[in-house]
C-alpha cells in the first residue's frame, strides 16, 4: 500500500515553489538593489569618514609643526633673554664696582678733608690757647716786675701805634 507521490503532494516541490517566489517577490521589490544603495551609501559614509579623518591628521600635522617651529622660537627667545639678562647682570655687576669704588675713593677724600680740617682747628686751637697763656703769662709778669709809669707809657705808647696803623 505504498501511496504514490505525485507532482503536487511531494514537498520537495513545495519548498522548490516556495524558494523560487521568495527570490522572484525579492526580485521585483527591488530588494537586491535596495541593498546595494544601502552598501553604497554606507561605502560614500566611510569614505568620507576617511577623508574626514585625512584632512584632520593633515590639520592636526600641520598643527604639530606650527607648535615645534613656536616652542624652538620660544626657546630661542629664552635663549636669548638670559644671556640678555646675563650681559646686563655683568654691566650691573661692572658699574655696581665703579660706583663702589668711585664712592669709597669720595668718602676717603672727604675723610682726608675732615682729618685736615681737624689738624688744622687743633694747631689753631692750641695757637689760640698758646697765645692766650702766653699773653696771660706776660701780663703777669709784666704787672710784676713794671711799675705803674711804665705801665701807662706803654699803654699810650700802643694805643699809638695802633692809631697810627689804623689811620
Amino acid at each position: 500500500m505504498e501511496e504514490q507521490i505525485t507532482f503536487w503532494t511531494d514537498p520537495s516541490t513545495w519548498v522548490s515553489l516556495a524558494i523560487t517566489l521568495f527570490f522572484v517577490l525579492i526580485v521585483w521589490k527591488k530588494v537586491p538593489a535596495i541593498f546595494a544603495k544601502m552598501l553604497d551609501d554606507r561605502s560614500k559614509e566611510i569614505e568620507e569618514q576617511l577623508d574626514n579623518a585625512r584632512s584632520l591628521r593633515e590639520e592636526a600635522a600641520a598643527l604639530l609643526a606650527k607648535y615645534e617651529r613656536d616652542q624652538h622660537e620660544a626657546e630661542k627667545q629664552a635663549e636669548e633673554l638670559m644671556a640678555n639678562a646675563e650681559a646686563e647682570v655683568k654691566n650691573m655687576i661692572a658699574e655696581s664696582k665703579e660706583q663702589l669704588s668711585e664712592m669709597t675713593s669720595r668718602r676717603a677724600e672727604v675723610a682726608e678733608q675732615k682729618i685736615a680740617q681737624a689738624e688744622a682747628a687743633a694747631v689753631k686751637e692750641i695757637r689760640t690757647l698758646t697765645v692766650n697763656v702766653a699773653t696771660s703769662a706776660a701780663r703777669e709778669l709784666i704787672e710784676a716786675n713794671m711799675k705803674a709809669e711804665d705801665h701807662d707809657a706803654l699803654v699810650k705808647a700802643s694805643t699809638d701805634k695802633l692809631d697810627a696803623k689804623f689811620h
